[in-house]
């Protein structure tokens, strides 16, 4: 199941997006898209020219973190034996929507979708899998966040030398996806990984913020290494007094 020659011939039958895939991509990028450029709709008073050139900027900038997203879950999921698909969840667009206009922008939320996963058929002999994992599950639903952070950290080393406002805004893009692609509750994609395994949302869920606040002050591989130890202490510290509780 895991042949190289299987996992391409999987990505020729099934990465190809689905008309209902491309619909939800598209509301789903602009509608998140409108939701990071809220404020800036002009500066001391509404500006429409100003405000659309920025959501336009903004779509793009959406875009490519969805494209890393897609494409981080999707080679995971056939790597595995998978399908992994992606759902407009209508309801927590409009969430997020009414909490812009309430906090005035200041509050992103972003329900970047629902992940529909299915089993494939095993094309060459190997490990067949009749039932969905749970664990495996969790591993697909994480590999996104995951590859939103470490994107993130690289926009952050390209910046460095740059000082470009808008690397700098994509690089928040990709780390308020990842953030919310962790929370635990139905249907964000963070309640699979946590009932694939709480430990492992656990230590990953201390990584993703750790890294995250790291890179306020430092770029390169001192996040990512100062992010795998924060993950490991909150894990601990997750083990030691809170799991033992339940």
């Amino acid at each position: 199941m895991y042949s190289w020659c299987n996992f391409t011939d999987k990505v020729k039958r099934y990465w190809k997006l689905e008309r209902f895939e491309k619909r939800g991509l598209l509301i789903s990028i602009v509608v998140i898209a409108f939701i990071f450029s809220f404020r800036e709709w002009g500066i001391e008073k509404f500006d429409p020219s100003t405000g659309l050139q920025n959501l336009l900027v903004t779509i793009i900038l959406v875009a490519i973190a969805f494209l890393v997203r897609d494409v981080a879950h999707r080679t995971i999921a056939i790597w595995m034996g998978y399908r992994s698909q992606y759902k407009i969840w209508i309801l927590g667009l409009v969430i997020g929507l009414v909490i812009a206009f309430v906090s005035n922008g200041t509050l992103p939320f972003i329900a970047a979708g629902v992940l529909v996963i299915t089993h494939l058929p095993v094309h060459r002999l190997g490990k067949a899998h009749h039932d969905l994992s749970m664990k495996h599950l969790g591993w697909i639903a994480m590999a996104s966040p995951i590859a939103n952070m470490l994107f993130a950290v690289l926009i952050k080393t390209i910046n460095l030398g740059l000082g470009w406002p808008l690397l700098e805004k994509l690089m928040m893009i990709n780390i308020w996806i990842a953030l919310f692609d962790m929370v635990p509750v139905p249907p964000f994609n963070g309640s699979r990984t946590f009932f694939g395994s709480r430990y492992v949302y656990v230590f990953v869920l201390g990584a993703l913020i750790g890294c995250a606040t790291l890179l306020t002050y430092l770029v390169g591989i001192v996040p990512i290494i100062g992010a795998l130890i924060l993950g490991g202490i909150v894990l601990l510290v997750f083990f030691s007094y809170i799991d033992k509780q339940w």
